[in-house]
């Protein structure tokens, strides 16, 4: 097993969650094992994702069908060992014990891409 530190940047999802949470995942857990705990995590504190419009911080980040991150999401990582871990870029890169990820979500700065639901 290992720690992960997610800190989020998002005022819809800092209400729930607050700015950071500490995850615990498995070894060969990568960016979205990790972001599929948050939401985990979040749907145990309310019954509603608190976007408007999306059904979980994956649906909200993640092209499912492009296997990419959206335009929308700024999503970066780094360690004690390692500055920058391209994660966004990397999605299938096995996350480091310790590792500390950081997802914003860039409202201001941009046009967002319309995300994709593939029920």
């Amino acid at each position: 097993m290992k720690r992960v530190t997610f800190v989020i940047r998002d005022p819809d999802i800092n209400k729930v969650l607050g700015n950071q949470v500490e995850l615990l995942l498995d070894d060969e857990a990568n960016i979205i094992d990790a972001i599929k705990k948050v939401d985990e995590l979040i749907l145990r504190k309310t019954n509603n994702f608190p976007v408007k419009g999306c059904k979980s911080l994956l649906h909200l980040t993640f092209h499912p069908t492009e296997h990419r991150f959206y335009t929308h999401a700024a999503l970066t990582a780094y360690s004690q060992t390692e500055k920058f871990i391209d994660v966004k870029a990397n999605v299938d890169f096995r996350l480091p014990n310790g590792v500390i990820v950081v997802l914003a979500l860039t409202i201001c700065s941009g046009e967002w891409e319309q995300i994709v639901d593939t029920e």
